[in-house]
């Protein structure tokens, strides 16, 4: 039998390593299921009657008023532009694209003192069937929002960033950040995201290199995109029906992550992620988790629902 050149042994040490260094960068996961929601999280309580108006010739009715915490949003950060671990896999070729995210577990070292970027896919879904009428459902990929790219283009929905580009302001979010921990948003206070840091640019951009604190900013960012763009209302500020905010009540709002691995409880946004990012995003090979590949999370949010069940439509 002939023996392989040794240029030919070379090729086939090569090829198997890019065929090995292709798999390992393909990312995989489990995809959500119910079983992602903690339930527990809800929190039904009955808080009293209530009286809506109404057109006449009824002109009022009475009902009950109920108060509860909705899941309605599961969200995405990714690092890889079109991986979904909602679906837990990849919903397009990412190797026709630059947009993927930066700064991942795999860069190690080389990491340290950058900024973070990822992509988010949000999903309004139907999780759970209460007493309060649900008004918003839909979906948002950030691949194809030009503005979460570019920080400058994202002024244009955010004007009023320019406010709390300054030293002072950001300053102040060291207060939000104390509130935050321990349980408390100030609601005052809509451009920051208590240890996460900055709600502007609303962008994937963040200048944090703790991955896990960056994709919880992120996160919490595309809740506010939400907010600005009509796409979700906030049903705990009117007991006779849902408002929208543009600049959004964050206190109204907790999350936990569940990819890649499940952590409770929920925490309010911008919690500080030393509360729950023990093991949660290896940092050494293979790079996953319980339930995904490391860099790619996935969040399911629950909003604050207090509604008056006669006419919160």
């Amino acid at each position: 039998m002939k023996k392989p050149h040794a240029h030919s042994r070379i090729m086939i040490v090569v090829l198997l390593f890019c065929a090995a260094t292709a798999f390992a960068g393909t990312k995989s996961g489990e995809g959500f299921s119910t079983s992602d929601v903690h339930y527990e999280e809800v929190q039904m309580e009955f808080v009293g009657i209530c009286i809506c108006p109404r057109p006449p010739p009824v002109f009022y009715e009475e009902g009950e008023v109920w108060r509860y915490w909705e899941p309605f949003l599961v969200i995405d950060t990714v690092s890889d532009a079109y991986y979904s671990p909602y679906n837990g896999d990849y919903t397009e070729d990412s190797s026709l694209t630059d947009l993927d995210g930066k700064n991942n577990s795999a860069d190690g070292a080389n990491s340290t003192n950058e900024s973070t970027f990822a992509q988010a896919h949000g999903y309004l879904l139907q999780l759970m069937y209460g007493p309060c009428s649900r008004h918003d459902y839909g979906f948002w990929k950030t691949e194809s929002d030009s503005m979460w790219q570019s920080d400058e283009l994202s002024a244009v929905i955010t004007p009023e960033a320019s406010m709390y580009a300054n030293v002072a302001m950001q300053m102040d979010c060291m207060l939000d950040a104390t509130a935050t921990n321990l349980g408390a948003p100030l609601d005052v206070m809509p451009w920051c995201i208590g240890s996460s840091g900055s709600s502007y640019p609303m962008t994937g951009h963040v200048d944090n290199d703790n991955i896990v604190q960056a994709n919880n900013t992120v996160a919490s960012r595309l809740i506010y995109k939400l907010n600005r763009l009509f796409m979700i209302c906030d049903p705990a500020m009117s007991l006779c029906g849902c408002m929208y905010t543009p600049v959004w009540v964050k206190s109204h709002y907790k999350m936990h992550v569940v990819r890649p691995g499940d952590r409770s409880p929920a925490w309010p946004m911008g919690v500080s992620s030393k509360f729950y990012e023990a093991n949660l995003n290896p940092a050494y090979p293979p790079y996953k988790g319980e339930k995904g590949s490391s860099d790619e999370f996935m969040w399911v949010v629950y909003r604050q629902q207090i509604c008056c069940t006669c006419c919160d439509s």
